[in-house]
């Protein structure tokens, strides 16, 4: 009975065992289906005007990885800041892995196309970092890349005496492959370090 009984609770442990690990497997899975319907929900196609007037699409930049960030140039703080990440991490990730720098383009993406002209946007851009190729165009143009790439922005209602207003926006920073598909997004907050550090580790499984 004592032999009956050490068999029963092995067996019990067993199923044990094996329940947790098809729970374990299961929550993989999830995650890594999530993770693939994010990655195909995120970017597409775009046709846009960069800072020097010359239109651009996606194909401009195939073969390079992109980091984005969507914006605009009469932001007062949040902008300018992500920005600085921006150019930090950049110069950060130089230093930490000079393949990964050479072949990462950034990108400005205005979502006030309205008053962020390419000249505008080539003055702006100006005071940030050297590599960052800015993007607008018209309307219908940023609409269509807000939704491709799932980014909210939508003017204030206030405008100063100057006719000024703010605009609502999302603030991520998006890694895209070499072929513009969604590889992961980063928080504005996050430090240029930190960024360089997610931005190696990112494009090293890549390569």
């Amino acid at each position: 009975m004592k032999t009956s009984l050490i068999f029963a609770t092995l067996g019990m442990a067993a199923i044990v065992l094996l329940l947790l690990f098809e729970l374990r497997t299961a929550r993989t899975d999830a995650r890594q289906g999530a993770e693939t319907r994010l990655s195909a929900s995120i970017g597409g196609a775009f046709a846009l005007t960069d800072q020097n007037g010359i239109r651009r699409s996606q194909a401009d930049f195939a073969g390079r990885p992109m980091l984005i960030y969507f914006g605009f140039t009469y932001c007062p703080d949040v902008c300018p800041t992500a920005l600085d990440i921006m150019g930090g991490a950049l110069d950060a990730l130089q230093q930490r892995d000079a393949i990964a720098h050479e072949r990462l383009q950034p990108v400005f993406i205005s979502v006030d196309p309205a008053r962020d002209t390419p000249p505008v946007l080539r003055d702006y851009l100006a005071y940030f970092h050297p590599r960052l190729s800015g993007l607008t165009g018209s309307q219908a143009d940023i609409d269509a890349v807000k939704s491709a790439f799932k980014i909210y922005a939508a003017r204030g209602a206030a405008e100063d005496e100057n006719g000024n207003y703010n605009v609502d926006h999302s603030s991520f920073f998006y890694l895209m492959d070499e072929n513009n598909r969604y590889l992961a997004h980063f928080d504005h907050a996050i430090t240029p370090e930190i960024l360089a550090e997610k931005l190696a580790e990112k494009l090293s499984e890549e390569r």
